[in-house]
């Protein structure tokens, strides 16, 4: 077994066994596992018992493979919710600990090879000044447990994003795309169930006869969210990796690649719709847009062409566009609650209060941002200080102001403002660049990382993402480009990376 998950030249001791009296550490931990495992089956309920071994036997592979645990993580990101632990302010769930799993293996592997060997990503100095603004908002917060959350949130992001780029090959990298995939098909799926079988709070019904999707992120929005950052990874593989288009992998491997990523993607777009969110609508549709154009080439050519054709033969056989009367709705009615909306004199119905509510949480944000220009009212404190500035019949803070460009200027004030707004440059400049560098299989993640990145500064207009766990999700495929960038630094594209003893995609 470990002769197959060794590396070319790599140490093939275990990594405790590398460490001042490793062996003797390592016997008795083997001792001490034993006695435990003879106590828990003799105590615990067996599907308890058998829980923990299936915890233990993946922990035990990601001691051995740090890399393994990175596609349990993508897994963990929709689903782990499910199940926390409060910690203070915070729900710590099983894609926290998983990330502290990896992380914690990968140091002991460091640690064992006595150096440590890290790689940073090129957008590290955008996210050093977005930090430097975050710590200056602690100064006039509310509530430090929150800002410290909130900063805690950020850190799993780079750490995500950090381990990505150190842990990874070409396997590793295939392994947690096709993590990423499997966790948004499952949560696509469980958005159409919900969606046709009616599954949900009475208050998400639709037209009497369906269920606004919510996936296992308990409201719409949050859940077309994820589904947008995952989608454009599918659409990524299915342009740039059609069979017979990517060197260096079997034909029948690509096809069971692209396969999936088209069954995936298309539950994905499923419940995307299912979720009825049209912020992640306007977001998925940018980033899909932009990935097509980014790929170039034929598909372009025969997007646009077969976009053209539906719009004509839908004009002139039916006279309206190519899209259901009950979304076009939908997109209208928001238009124009945005052009004619006056929070303190509209009235409120059941249609617009959506949008009434996200227009009155912009205006608190913006006060506080006039009350706190340069530090903010606090990263993390938007909640903790709505209560000062709540327009009558709007006292639910919500957690965020539903758009987080105006979110971090309240919670960190010009400064917070500018400092993400080159962040956002940061990521999109490395997501290109990842693009532009790689070729096959490896253009079809960067092309996802571009459509995620595209989607997430869409949809943030209109709401906040980084909730849920996703911005881990965020860190892995910001990771992915990352490790693609400088796995391809110093070639041509259509070369395997010289020296690195790793396969290319």
């Amino acid at each position: 077994m470990r002769a197959l998950i060794d590396q070319p030249g790599e140490d093939t001791r275990w990594p405790w066994e590398q460490l001042p009296a490793g062996r003797w550490v390592g016997r008795l931990g083997l001792v001490a596992a034993l006695l435990a495992w003879a106590w828990i089956l003799a105590r615990w309920p067996l599907p308890w018992a058998g829980a923990l071994l299936v915890g233990s036997a993946a922990a035990v592979s990601i001691l051995l493979r740090p890399a393994l645990g990175l596609p349990l993580l993508a897994l963990a990101v929709p689903f782990g919710s499910l199940r926390t632990v409060s910690v203070g302010p915070a729900a710590v769930g099983a894609e926290e600990a998983l990330l502290g799993v990896v992380a914690g293996a990968w140091l002991v592997r460091q640690m064992s090879r006595g150096a440590l060997n890290l790689r940073w990503p090129s957008l590290a100095g955008a996210g050093a000044v977005l930090l430097a603004a975050m710590l200056v908002s602690f100064l006039p917060a509310t509530s430090l447990a929150l800002s410290a959350k909130e900063l805690v949130k950020w850190g799993e992001l780079w750490l995500a994003m950090v381990l990505v780029l150190n842990l990874v090959d070409a396997f590793d990298a295939l392994l947690l795309a096709l993590g990423l995939l499997l966790a948004g098909a499952a949560e696509g799926l469980l958005g159409l169930y919900q969606f046709f079988t009616r599954s949900g709070p009475e208050g998400f019904l639709l037209m009497g006869r369906f269920m606004r999707a919510a996936g296992t992120f308990e409201q719409p929005n949050p859940y077309g969210g994820y589904l947008g950052l995952t989608v454009p990874l599918a659409v990524g593989i299915l342009l740039a990796a059609w069979p017979g288009n990517a060197r260096g992998v079997s034909y029948r491997r690509l096809w069971g690649i692209w396969l999936a990523a088209a069954v995936a993607g298309g539950l994905m777009m499923g419940g995307l719709v299912a979720s009825w969110s049209r912020g992640a609508w306007l977001g998925a549709v940018a980033a899909v847009g932009v990935v097509v154009v980014a790929r170039g080439g034929a598909w372009l050519r025969g997007v646009l062409a077969v976009g053209l054709l539906a719009l004509m033969f839908s004009l002139l056989v039916w006279g309206r566009l190519p899209i259901p009367g009950a979304l076009q709705q939908r997109f209208l009615d928001y238009a124009v609650d945005l052009a004619t909306l006056d929070v303190r004199t509209v009235e409120v119905t059941d249609a617009n209060f959506a949008v009434v509510e996200r227009a009155a949480h912009w205006q608190a944000a913006l006060e506080m941002l006039k009350d706190q220009p340069w530090t903010g009212v606090g990263i993390g404190n938007y909640a903790a200080v709505y209560e000062r500035y709540t327009l009558p019949r709007w006292q639910d803070p919500l957690g965020h102001a539903h758009n987080y460009y105006l979110n971090i200027a309240a919670e960190a004030g010009l400064p917070g403002l500018v400092a993400y707004l080159l962040w956002v440059g940061a990521g999109l400049w490395v997501a290109l660049r990842a693009v532009r560098v790689s070729c096959g299989l490896e253009q079809g993640l960067a092309l996802g990382v571009l459509g995620m990145w595209v989607h997430l500064s869409v949809h943030n207009l209109f709401d906040n993402l980084y909730v849920h766990g996703m911005a881990i999700q965020v860190g892995l495929l910001l990771g992915l480009a990352a490790w693609i960038i400088a796995e391809n630094r110093g070639k041509g594209s259509q070369q395997s990376p010289a020296g690195s003893g790793r396969p290319s995609l």
